[in-house]
């Protein structure tokens, strides 16, 4: 048969399209995976960076392997306060589940201070090795959702370090939720007094060092005075009973 046939010009396309299909398909699934493990990557990143390993993470140190040497993924039943294992921690995704009816919860209006309307059954908690607890948080910010980590020492009080990593908060003003200067208040503060939350953010400028409550009080975001409105409502509706308030209950008893 001739080289020049019309057939032998249409079988050489063909397989040339297969080949380059195939080397497209392959090319697509390293994509997505990547995506998915730089995604993953990002979130172990913020955990630890809440859990106080920053200076790790900025020094090189594996992140994988911080991680994995240092945080136990556990999954905590928001409705009786318990850790539980009705769903399987390794695929349990907190995020989708408040899509779903079987694992969502609708939250009674009257408390839901974090504009959030339902939140998942089950939430996804890290416990360190030191013992603190990585807790996740979201609620409404000014100009959308705003996703992050809390870590709380065992004594179910004293707040370790906060970190958000998805918000929409306008740069300058309530993206300083970002600065690690404000950040690094947050150590050593104090969720509660008695049963009741008591952390809170000022409105504007600096809190009193010498006011009764400082203990439990952070420096205000200048100039973005709803941005931090907001982060104390996500605080609030957290650690209320709704929210951690029965689990780190159950924690201190």
């Amino acid at each position: 048969m001739s080289n020049d046939s019309v057939f032998k010009t249409f079988l050489v396309a063909f397989l040339l399209c297969v080949v380059c299909s195939v080397l497209v398909c392959l090319a697509a699934l390293v994509r997505i995976d990547r995506e998915a493990y730089n995604k993953q990557l990002e979130i172990r990143k913020t955990v630890l960076a809440a859990g106080g390993f920053q200076q790790q993470i900025d020094a090189g140190e594996d992140i994988d392997k911080l991680f994995t040497d240092n945080m136990t993924l556990k999954l905590v039943d928001l409705a009786t306060g318990e850790f539980t294992t009705a769903v399987d921690s390794a695929t349990y995704d907190q995020k989708a589940a408040v899509e779903h009816p079987e694992t969502a919860e609708k939250i009674p209006t009257d408390q839901d201070l974090a504009g959030i309307g339902t939140r998942a059954k089950y939430a996804a908690i890290y416990q360190a090795s030191n013992g603190d607890l990585i807790l996740p948080i979201r609620g409404a910010g000014m100009w959308g959702p705003m996703y992050g980590y809390i870590a709380v020492a065992a004594d179910g009080t004293t707040v370790k370090g906060l970190t958000f990593y998805q918000h929409a908060e306008t740069p300058g003003l309530g993206a300083e939720v970002d600065n690690p200067k404000w950040k690094a208040q947050w150590a050593g503060k104090q969720l509660y007094k008695g049963s009741t939350v008591a952390l809170k953010v000022v409105k504007n400028g600096k809190y009193d060092p010498n006011a009764a409550d400082a203990t439990s009080t952070i420096d205000g975001l200048a100039g973005a005075s709803v941005t931090g409105n907001k982060v104390q409502a996500i605080i609030r509706y957290w650690f209320g009973d709704h929210g951690y308030g029965k689990f780190l209950a159950n924690l201190k008893g």
